[in-house]
């Protein structure tokens, strides 16, 4: 168990880690990717150093496969996290309560536009 202090100063769990990389040779993306659960017991996905190359309509979402290949190995089970916050830098996305972490493999940047990953961190358990 890693106590990891937040931005408030409260204690947070850190539940996973991973490490973002690219989504194929043409989108690409780099960072860290953390999941921790907070005090009040919302879990974040927290996206640290980011680079994503541009793109249309880019969404996060939690994808079922842990090292999806292919858009229908996104496609097949995912949750939408929401739209990427930005292409560089810090962001965190709130999980939704009904989640079970467990059913989950991996964070994806999506383009919905093309349906191609643009960027891919496995998600690696604490």
């Amino acid at each position: 168990l890693v106590m990891l202090p937040n931005s408030s100063g409260a204690d947070a769990r850190l539940l996973a880690t991973g490490e973002v990389r690219d989504g194929d040779p043409v989108h690409r993306g780099s960072g860290d990717l953390r999941i921790r659960q907070m005090d009040g017991g919302t879990r974040l996905v927290e996206m640290r150093k980011m680079e994503i190359v541009p793109g249309p309509n880019l969404l996060v979402y939690l994808v079922a496969e842990s090292d999806p290949l292919f858009p229908e190995d996104v496609t097949a089970k995912f949750v939408s996290l929401g739209k990427l916050k930005s292409l560089a830098g810090d962001h965190d996305y709130a999980i939704p309560e009904d989640v079970n972490l467990d059913d989950w493999g991996s964070v994806v940047v999506w383009c919905d536009t093309f349906k191609t990953a643009f960027a891919v961190a496995t998600i690696e358990r604490s």
